[in-house]
């Protein structure tokens, strides 16, 4: 089996858009698209607020190297910086990776968090 082609979901305001219970911005993101369902791909595709385009070999290396940086702060973050529901704040990490990442939001942190946990992370335990 080949490698799957990625699309790349950009929004065409600048505050960016939600549509599929996802949030897209102006700068887009990349996605694989089995991870919608053909009907909320048509969607995406078929709504004038979004811009769904092939992603290059270029977006997907930047995509995976956010990735990447997201994760490592993840891994950085103390125990106060996780929510009751185990998952990392998202404005901790914004504090953390904010400046040189852009805005990280919760639909990304919830994939990359997603991945970490099927890898066998574990979040650091408070002190007792």
């Amino acid at each position: 089996m080949g490698k799957v082609a990625m699309i790349k979901i950009a929004a065409v305001p600048a505050a960016g858009f939600h549509r599929c219970g996802k949030f897209f911005p102006k700068s887009g993101v990349i996605v694989d698209p089995k991870s919608f369902s053909e009907e909320q791909l048509e969607r995406l595709k078929d709504e004038p607020m979004l811009r769904v385009t092939p992603a290059s070999d270029d977006d997907e290396s930047r995509a995976e190297a956010r990735a990447e940086q997201i994760a490592e702060g993840i891994r950085s973050l103390a125990a106060a910086d996780y929510q009751k529901d185990g998952k990392p704040k998202v404005d901790a990490l914004n504090d953390l990776l904010g400046d040189d990442l852009g805005k990280i939001t919760a639909s990304e942190r919830n994939g990359i968090w997603d991945h970490m946990l099927a890898e066998d992370f574990k979040a650091p335990e408070p002190d007792a």
